[in-house]
């Protein structure tokens, strides 16, 4: 049962990686930023912990959302004018600096939201916008090796700080940019800068599915149950995301 466990997140990351192949750069950001690692650890946790450990994992992935938008913004900002290696480190900086302050805030849903909220404001007005059209993203073999392995181990992490750790530290591990921290600087090394800025606000896209599903499994696993609560999260996180860029392609 474990192996199946570790072995649907990585697959769901393949999928989503030949869209993205089929669709392009803010396809691709769309599905990066979506929880599709995410999800389905927290279903788990839901499963083998219960609906309250789950409930609190998701607030800290929520708010974590901010950490997330701090690694996209000091990723491209860096890229700009650095090569790959140090953007990747100024954004996994900033997403440690913001996820520690973030898990030391008392958290309810609401306040988690509002951050998240906040997170995804800044990354709407500071990520830098695209000049020029884009080719779709080819994806390497070595980075669609990569991503998957990367699905892989953290998601064996996350199973096994949720039974060690408890659910602070497994929530703000399921906030671990996995895929912005792979995409970006494949696409960034490839493509140059008017991608990487095509794919990090399609990745803001996604992280606002993102947020909306976490959300509502804060606020209704415990009171409505696994199963209704993670029926409830993909609806709403398929809403957000197709609402969303049905405005982004009316601007």
């Amino acid at each position: 049962m474990t192996l199946l466990k570790l072995a649907l997140v990585p697959l769901a990351v393949w999928i989503a990686s030949l869209a993205a192949r089929r669709w392009g750069h803010a396809v691709s950001g769309y599905l990066g930023g979506m929880p599709l690692i995410g999800g389905p650890i927290t279903l788990y946790l839901a499963l083998d912990h219960g609906a309250e450990f789950a409930a609190r994992s998701a607030t800290l992935t929520l708010a974590a959302i901010l950490a997330q938008a701090a690694h996209l913004l000091a990723f491209t900002r860096v890229g700009a004018h650095a090569r790959w290696p140090a953007a990747l480190g100024a954004g996994w900086s900033a997403f440690a600096l913001v996820a520690c302050a973030v898990a030391a805030v008392p958290l309810t849903p609401l306040v988690a939201l509002a951050l998240a909220a906040l997170g995804l404001v800044a990354a709407a007005l500071w990520l830098p916008r695209p000049r020029a059209d884009a080719p779709p993203p080819r994806i390497p073999p070595l980075e669609l090796r990569l991503r998957l392995a990367a699905a892989l181990v953290l998601a064996a992490v996350i199973l096994w700080a949720a039974r060690e750790l408890g659910p602070v530290v497994s929530g703000i591990l399921l906030s671990v940019p996995v895929t912005g921290s792979i995409m970006p600087p494949f696409t960034l090394a490839l493509y140059g800068n008017d991608a990487l800025a095509r794919l990090a606000r399609g990745f803001t896209v996604g992280l606002s599915g993102f947020a909306a599903f976490f959300c509502v499994i804060a606020i209704t696993v415990v009171p409505l149950g696994i199963a209704a609560a993670f029926a409830g999260a993909v609806v709403a996180a398929l809403a957000v995301l197709f609402a969303i860029s049905q405005m982004r392609m009316r601007m």
